[in-house]
């Protein structure tokens, strides 16, 4: 994985002192990686070791995914975790992205597995721009609002749903599934209730 950090600085020619430089400050972080999708499940590495709540699919199901991610235009949450060989966690990565592009290889001989190079761009959210006028009717200043998403206190647990389900789409940390057994005194998640409310914190 690659993490690129611009700056939006704008060069000028001046009279005199030639190109400059201004300082305009970052810019939107570019996130790239490259990932395999086996064909064959069964195979050692495909398994997640610290995560083994996480059901993998098919390469097709990802393919399909990256290409409605395209089509729906709407930010992402890119969610990182760093595990060392030790088993212990590092500090996780949670940033909203749009997915750029992504590019699709596929190798003679290796039928059914697929490499993909993703290029994801940070998103800011933006939430309203209000239109102040100043003593000069004919001048306006503008103010930005950015949003925050507020995670819910509760939820209400449906057919189908998870623990890692649950604190993935709510918490946008699937990892977090662990905390929400502690607060709500769960010590089998298999035997989870459709109708439970649950506390997310």
């Amino acid at each position: 994985m690659i993490t690129k950090s611009y700056n939006t600085n704008k060069k000028y020619e001046t009279i005199g002192m030639g190109e400059v430089n201004i300082i305009k400050g970052i810019g939107l972080r570019e996130i790239s990686m490259s990932i395999m999708l086996p064909n064959d499940l069964s195979l050692p590495f495909v398994q997640p070791k610290y995560s083994p709540n996480v059901i993998i699919g098919k390469p097709i199901l990802y393919l399909s995914k990256f290409r409605e991610f395209k089509a729906d235009k709407k930010p992402l949450q890119l969610l990182i975790t760093r595990i060392l060989p030790s088993g212990e966690e590092i500090f996780k990565g949670n940033i909203s992205v749009t997915l750029e592009e992504y590019i699709v290889y596929e190798n003679a001989g290796e039928e059914g597995d697929f490499l993909v190079d993703l290029l994801f761009k940070e998103y800011i959210d933006i939430k309203e721009q209000v239109l102040t006028p100043t003593n000069n009717s004919n001048t306006y200043t503008v103010n930005t609002n950015r949003t925050s998403k507020e995670t819910p206190k509760t939820y209400t647990v449906k057919s189908g749903d998870t623990l890692w389900k649950i604190a993935k789409r709510e918490l946008n940390d699937e990892t977090q599934y662990k905390r929400i057994m502690e607060i709500n005194n769960i010590t089998d998640p298999k035997k989870l209730q459709v109708g439970t409310v649950l506390k997310l914190h």
